[in-house]
């Protein structure tokens, strides 16, 4: 059905619960997990001190997707890309794979019904998207 489950975060502890959704999906179907983590740097310089805290929270995220895996016998593979999320984690997808996405990250509220990744993940994917809602 699927090749591999693709599980964007952003640490946050809502983008969590699409994690935690996709990893038990993959425990079921038996297979792999894509942890993404995707650190948005735009046209400005950023300095070095600043590149090493995001890449260290980069880490931190990711290691609790490791650690949710292990939990559930599921193979992870972890990756960090720098650039725009919703552009890096569409690339990433092959048309057999499924996203699962939280429909809010860090952001929160800031776009009325949905994230403004989640929804530009969903025009840019070649492959099925699953939305994980927050509760109201």
């Amino acid at each position: 059905m699927y090749d591999k489950i693709i599980v964007p975060t952003d640490g946050s502890e809502f983008s969590m619960k699409g994690v935690r959704e996709g990893i038990e999906l993959a425990s079921a179907l038996n297979i792999p997990v894509h942890a993404l983590y995707v650190i948005e740097v735009g046209d400005i310089k950023i300095s070095e001190k600043v590149v090493s805290h995001l890449e260290d929270e980069a880490a931190d995220a990711l290691d609790k997707v490791e650690r949710l895996a292990e939990k559930e016998g599921v193979e992870l593979e972890k990756k960090t890309f720098r650039g725009t999320p919703s552009k890096k984690i569409a690339e990433h997808a092959s048309k057999n794979d499924i996203i699962y996405i939280a429909s809010h990250g860090q952001s929160g509220f800031r776009e009325l019904f949905m994230g403004s990744t989640t929804e530009r993940v969903m025009k840019r994917a070649k492959c099925t998207v699953a939305v994980v809602k927050k509760e109201e």
